[in-house]
């Protein structure tokens, strides 16, 4: 089995901490790290169909730019990471990922305005409680501490 962490990213406040978080992740266990960009379609589907492949085109590009600052962080932190963008649903390109690769651990990152529910019914919450329950993998949510952006809490799904 691969012992890889996977840092689903997207960009904001949300995916520094949990870059962060992934960083350290994969420094402390010596595990490869991979950043992983989702480029959804369904994100663009309001948009004028002439203009549709150009919009994705365009979230490519910033997926890259993303990911390419991710980098950046691990590198200034000793730690060597791999970038890929895929494009599709959300879930099932992360859950996708995550059994091709035997992946050990997936981060995701809820903004700060989101809180830990007792009932499981925040977003992060439940995509994370789904994509263990289609992988079988840990996921842990990552949200940005209080007083400055480069701290952070996270929470392991399921508790």
């Amino acid at each position: 089995m691969m012992n890889e962490v996977v840092c689903a990213t997207r960009g904001g406040e949300a995916s520094r901490a949990v870059q962060m978080a992934a960083i350290e992740q994969a420094k402390a266990n010596n595990s490869p790290l991979v950043f992983l960009y989702v480029v959804s379609p369904e994100a663009v589907k309001d948009v004028e169909p002439s203009l549709k492949k150009a919009v994705i085109g365009e979230q490519i590009w910033l997926g890259k730019v993303i990911l390419k600052v991710a980098e950046d962080r691990a590198e200034r932190e000793g730690v060597r990471a791999t970038k890929v963008i895929r494009e599709g649903d959300v879930r099932q390109e992360i859950c996708s990922y995550l059994t091709e690769k035997q992946a050990r651990l997936l981060l995701l990152g809820a903004s700060r305005s989101t809180t830990f529910s007792v009932f499981g019914d925040d977003p992060a919450e439940r995509l994370a409680s789904s994509i263990h329950e289609n992988t079988g993998v840990d996921v842990a949510i990552v949200r940005p501490g209080r007083e400055d952006s480069d701290s952070y809490y996270s929470y392991l799904v399921p508790a």
